[in-house]
């Protein structure tokens, strides 16, 4: 955190300790108004405030091996490559497909072969057992004077089982065909599967290339590890490998340290000046400010709040995604006040007092009441006045209360 009385307090500060010989001297420092205004400074990058994302489309759960992609920030036209990738896991799964298909189709021929020869083994056998059945009932055995009665019984119990054959058969016959049918609408099942197996990975083989949808420039997305996307990296479908941004449109991302996030707001004025052009001067203002700080890289725990400001001069032959660049944010209006280190002001509840020094050098507790303050000084509304003395640190001898 930095505002413009920061030096002049910090002169004063060791001016006095300079000047005071004696051990164990209490820093202190004297009161001047003077013109203040609270500012954060901050490191982040442009980026578009548009842009279209180029996502990996293939149709699979398995992740895809880039064959080839482009380099970061190059210009492409609609129609260019961007992205190629590795069609050989889906040439393989579209052999294999094609193999079992293959195998099936030999499955479903051979079982049809099968039924249309059992079916007529049965329709033999029904025709032999049909014709006894009629013998047996032209040459009917019925006469007393010419058969025993055994041999009667005999002739009559052959009927009954040709009629009985002929109905088992003619069951065994159905129900051979109506289980060949289900084998058969198995095979037919299993066929269709690999054949929408075969059809994805080739729609897969189809999209092995990425393109731009319009001119632009290729902004290459880092993964959770900050890498960014290269030849041989394995990507899983419906991930963003890159972007094309709108340059007409571009915003700055700031990246602000927890601990210094103090008194942001949107619509505060914002100065930019950009690494690779340090002479010229951007504006913007503040747009957006994340809900939650998140480290910036999983290594390191420091804690980033992400401020979004949009840039009040649109310059594309200048303002690239990626440019890296140095903010400076405003997070209170110029004012002449009198601002002390944020250390010398001590708080219980509602309370706030800073040590004042009297004529006599002793020191009293002095109520104050503080305004806008930053990460290392404050305001004070009332309270103190110009010329006043007060304590950097608290004193270790009694005070008295004022």
């Amino acid at each position: 955190m930095r505002n413009t009385a920061q030096l002049v307090v910090l002169a004063v500060f060791v001016f006095i300790v300079s000047c005071t010989p004696e051990k164990n001297k209490i820093p202190e420092m004297k009161i001047q108004k003077q013109e203040i205004q609270f500012s954060l400074q901050a490191q982040g990058e442009l980026e578009a405030l548009k842009s279209t994302p180029i996502i990996a489309t293939a149709k699979t759960q398995k992740p895809q091996t880039l064959a080839w992609i482009i380099e970061q920030y190059s210009y492409v036209k609609k129609g260019d490559l961007i992205a190629q990738f590795d069609g050989v896991p889906f040439q393989l799964e579209v052999d294999a497909a094609q193999y079992e298909i293959n195998k099936l189709l030999f499955s479903r021929a051979q079982k049809e072969r099968e039924m249309d020869l059992s079916i007529e083994d049965f329709n033999n056998e029904e025709t032999v057992v049909n014709f006894e059945y009629l013998m047996a009932q032209k040459f009917n055995i019925n006469n007393p004077m010419l058969y025993t009665k055994i041999e009667m019984i005999e002739a009559a119990d052959n009927v009954d089982f040709l009629q009985a054959k002929t109905q088992h058969l003619n069951k065994m016959e159905k129900h051979y065909k109506d289980k060949s049918k289900s084998e058969v609408g198995l095979i037919n099942s299993q066929s269709q599967l690999q054949q929408s197996k075969m059809a994805m990975n080739q729609s897969n083989l189809n999209q092995l290339e990425i393109r731009a949808p319009h001119a632009g420039i290729v902004v290459l997305k880092a993964s959770w590890d900050g890498s960014l996307p290269i030849a041989g990296k394995s990507v899983f479908p419906g991930m963003k490998i890159a972007s094309l941004p709108d340059l007409s449109q571009m915003k700055a991302k700031i990246y602000l340290p927890e601990i210094e996030a103090v008194g942001l707001k949107k619509g505060q004025k914002v100065e930019i000046r950009l690494h690779a052009f340090p002479q010229q001067l951007f504006t913007g203002t503040l747009s957006q400010i994340s809900k939650t700080a998140q480290p910036k890289k999983r290594d390191n725990p420091v804690k980033y709040f992400i401020v979004s400001v949009l840039i009040d001069q649109q310059d594309s032959s200048r303002l690239m995604p990626g440019q890296r660049l140095q903010a400076t944010l405003f997070t209170s209006d110029k004012q002449m006040a009198i601002a002390v280190p944020i250390q010398t002001i001590f708080r219980e509840g509602q309370q706030s007092w800073v040590y004042l020094k009297t004529s006599d050098g002793k020191y009293v507790k002095k109520d104050v009441r503080t305004g806008e303050c930053s990460s290392s000084q404050c305001i004070v509304q009332t309270g103190l006045q110009e010329g006043d003395v007060i304590a950097l640190t608290q004193p270790q001898t009694k005070t008295k209360e004022s």
